[in-house]
């Protein structure tokens, strides 16, 4: 793979990393495992007095943790009390404790919204548009909503549930003539999750999913990009360090509706991502190798509230949205975010 970089962009991307990475050192020396030091019955326990009914028995809450926390230990949690749990099983615990309450819908993706700056905007799709759209600003926000909930738990009793997620990106030029949305992808999925597995690669294996992702950017003529999957996931534990392995084959379309048939090219065939956790920071590096070109992604992001995160993001390479998919982006950017994929308490 190839990447071409605006040497100022990626200066300013390190240092602040690196600055952020400096100020927050002494914070991953201790403070953060005394938070999960509670086991996993207790801290059920805990959360689910503050949403059950008042008519709730406490054995009602013990007996729908005990489910929840068989559920967690598949996926590697450790069973006995004080004993801290890694990021990758938070989440995962999290999750299992979302999925026994009304409306279980919770985060997928990380949501943000972030207002960034691209060097090298791609103009070529919007050619023949009015000139309203000849010219993309180099500034411009992105925003991205992804949510989950189970459809079917502990499928005939084991440790698989049937979940649907849903995640549209988008990229607004909110600076331009008109304000317009440049592009939008939309992804809904739905695939089978197991729970727990063997050590593999030097981790732990805490989850596996399988199942069909169709992604599109919703437009029509020239403008129209698509393609549908079947998508397979694997998530391993390394303590602060989770990795998620991610392959997929393209279903097959009739070559005179086939939008992009060159997207292998640019997107592959999987992609890896790492995060790591190692205190309230989460840094997140992700690699797209297509079988020509590729792409990469960083982040960062570190909570200022209860609720909110500040969240950085820069992006190199091809593949960033589906109008773009053959087009190199470099882009930085700097926001707030709901949630990110790992997160310590």
């Amino acid at each position: 793979m190839k990447y071409r970089t605006n040497p100022r962009l990626l200066l300013v991307a390190a240092t602040t990393l690196l600055l952020i990475a400096h100020a927050s050192h002494a914070q991953s020396q201790g403070g953060d495992a005394a938070q999960n030091e509670l086991s996993a019955r207790d801290e059920c326990l805990l959360e689910s007095t503050k949403t059950a009914a008042p008519e709730t028995t406490i054995g009602e809450l013990r007996a729908q943790c005990d489910q929840i926390f068989s559920e967690t230990v598949a996926a590697g949690a450790p069973e006995a009390p004080n004993k801290r749990m890694t990021p990758v099983q938070i989440r995962m615990f999290d999750d299992q404790v979302n999925y026994n309450r009304n409306f279980a819908i919770s985060a997928f993706q990380p949501n943000y919204f972030i207002g960034t700056y691209s060097t090298d905007p791609n103009n070529e799709p919007f050619s023949d548009l009015p000139s309203s759209e000849d010219s993309l600003e180099n500034e411009e926000a992105k925003f991205q909503v992804s949510i989950k909930a189970p459809l079917w738990r502990t499928m005939f009793g084991t440790d698989n549930d049937l979940i649907a997620s849903y995640t549209s990106t988008s990229w607004w030029q909110v600076t331009g003539n008109s304000s317009a949305f440049r592009e939008t992808n939309y992804q809904p999925e739905l695939f089978l999750r197991h729970y727990g597995g063997p050590q593999f690669l030097g981790g732990r294996v805490v989850a596996a999913d399988i199942g069909l992702n169709h992604q599109s950017n919703g437009r029509g003529e020239t403008l129209s990009r698509s393609w549908n999957r079947v998508m397979g996931r694997l998530y391993l534990d390394y303590d602060s360090i989770a990795v998620g392995l991610r392959a997929w084959y393209r279903i097959p379309e009739d070559a005179n509706s086939d939008d992009n048939p060159g997207m292998y090219k640019y997107y592959g065939y999987g992609d890896v991502m790492l995060a790591y956790a190692p205190n309230k920071n989460t840094y997140t590096a992700m690699v797209r190798p297509g079988t020509e070109k590729g792409g990469l992604e960083l982040t960062w992001s570190y909570p200022f509230t209860k609720v909110f995160r500040v969240y950085a993001q820069y992006w190199n390479g091809y593949g960033e949205s589906l109008i773009d998919y053959n087009a190199h982006i470099e882009r930085v950017g700097i926001g707030i975010a709901l949630n990110d994929w790992l997160q310590r308490r």
